[in-house]
């Protein structure tokens, strides 16, 4: 499993972040390592009571993160608190079938992003990180080359804790890259508050380079809903329970949009 926020306070310990290290180990035993486990023991697959369960104990930690990084002066560069958001999903996803079947991984790093011949005429494969993947872990083999491992992505998620017209642009181009690549992987937003202008969310639903963008707050001041939380579990669910239904196609009724067929 991909505990990302775990990884980013263990990394400050080590290294004694700002001198900070022996409070931040405190904050990890006493803060942390409760709430992982609390989130660990929530099946979310068993629908609107383990949401909204789980959404108090994710907003409550938040709170938390952002006490403690105020007092020490952890600034957000170092993603103390953001990472945290981008763990979220490996607890909302750690017991969907594919993944406790190991059918299917997460990942965050090394997407696979497609391919390009350089100047010596060899094939390399591009790989790109995102802040959390669904996907299949495989060995590819290209001419007289060494077995190389890629990842293709089933459903990749951008995590931002805000954003604005400029991050929109740049998760555009990353979204477009991973479908150029993988044109049947799916991309997602999930974001905790929106700074975008309507004219640019009324643009990006018709360019179909991002499937969907949560917001997960109604601003800063207000906590995460846990009806949009969900409503990002079961979009996820269904782009994976549903990669294989790309391949058909039905006559007669609709060729693209399959899914307004009745």
């Amino acid at each position: 499993m991909l505990f990302v926020h775990e990884q980013n306070i263990k990394g400050k310990i080590e290294s004694n972040y700002h001198d900070k290290g022996e409070l931040l180990n405190q904050f990890y035993h006493e803060e942390y390592l409760p709430v992982k486990k609390a989130l660990l023991e929530i099946n979310f697959s068993l629908g609107r009571a383990s949401f909204i369960k789980g959404t108090l104990i994710i907003n409550n930690y938040l709170k938390k993160l952002s006490e403690f990084g105020n007092k020490y002066s952890i600034n957000a560069h170092s993603k103390f608190r953001s990472s945290f958001l981008e763990e979220i999903s490996t607890y909302l996803f750690k017991d969907n079938e594919y993944i406790k079947s190991e059918r299917l991984g997460i990942f965050n790093k090394g997407i696979y992003a497609g391919m390009k011949i350089d100047s010596n005429m060899n094939i390399r494969v591009l790989k790109k990180d995102v802040d959390f993947c669904i996907g299949k872990k495989c060995n590819v083999k290209i001419n007289n080359s060494a077995k190389g491992e890629i990842i293709i992505p089933i459903v990749a998620v951008e995590v931002k804790t805000y954003l604005d017209g400029t991050m929109l642009g740049e998760v555009q181009h990353s979204s477009k890259q991973i479908k150029n690549s993988t044109p049947n992987a799916k991309t997602y937003v999930l974001m905790e508050t929106n700074d975008v202008g309507v004219d640019k969310i009324v643009a990006a639903r018709y360019d179909n380079v991002i499937n969907e963008m949560f917001v997960l707050r109604l601003d800063k001041k207000h906590p995460i809903a846990d009806k949009v939380l969900e409503d990002y579990y079961n979009e996820i669910s269904d782009a994976i329970k549903n990669i294989d239904e790309d391949d058909e196609v039905k006559v007669p009724g609709r060729l693209i949009n399959t899914e307004k067929n009745s």
